[in-house]
């Protein structure tokens, strides 16, 4: 008996270390339209999320039975009237696109960080885990100057 206990227990946390949050990721686009980069500024600022020119949030939630799941949502501008700028400042913003993605995509990787280590933890201080890798998105931003030392610029 003690025996097929055991390995009903090692089956069991076996299957729990190979499990994964179940992750929903959405990405969503607000449009900017300006005609020149002052403009463009000014929309990034008065249309984006919570006035940044991104934003990436995440959720992570769990059941009674430790079953975690995590849903990322990230706001990227999306420019709409790429035909009416001159080549030199699309090729910038192209590249200011691609370095916010990835900033962005930083702060999703916490919240998925925060659910693996809240399911490996048996979602025993799970408010704990999600205090830390949320002060990690702060700290993110704090260390990067929200992305500019990434590349997350315009020109003036």
């Amino acid at each position: 008996m003690f025996r097929a206990v055991l390995i009903a227990g090692i089956l069991f946390f076996a299957g729990a270390a190979d499990a994964k949050p179940r992750v929903t990721s959405n990405t969503v686009y607000y449009n900017v339209s300006g005609t020149s980069a002052a403009d463009i500024r000014q929309e990034l600022r008065e249309k984006g999320p919570n006035g940044y020119w991104a934003y990436t949030n995440w959720y992570v939630r769990w059941t009674g039975k430790c079953q975690v799941s995590v849903e990322i949502d990230i706001t990227l501008p999306r420019l709409i009237n790429r035909g009416q700028l001159p080549d030199s400042f699309l090729a910038e913003w192209d590249e200011m696109i691609v370095a916010l993605t990835a900033h962005e995509n930083r702060h999703a990787e916490h919240g998925l960080n925060a659910a693996e280590e809240i399911e490996a933890a048996n979602c025993r201080r799970a408010h704990d885990i999600i205090d830390k890798w949320a002060e990690q998105d702060r700290v993110l931003d704090r260390e990067t100057q929200n992305g500019y030392l990434e590349g997350v610029d315009l020109p003036r």
